[in-house]
């Protein structure tokens, strides 16, 4: 394989990675920001 495709090879590989990395953590928070406004909707509701 020549230079040039390995590290196109080499580039998109990273590429991938780290766009997989940012959709975890977007994920991730998403379902943060979820449970907590589910945890303060709970906490509402008992103060009543």
């Amino acid at each position: 394989m020549s230079s040039h495709a390995f590290a196109s090879v080499e580039a998109g590989l990273v590429i991938v990675v780290v766009f997989g990395l940012a959709v975890w953590q977007l994920v991730a928070v998403r379902r943060s920001i979820r449970r907590d406004r589910q945890t303060a909707g709970g906490q509402e509701a008992r103060e009543r």
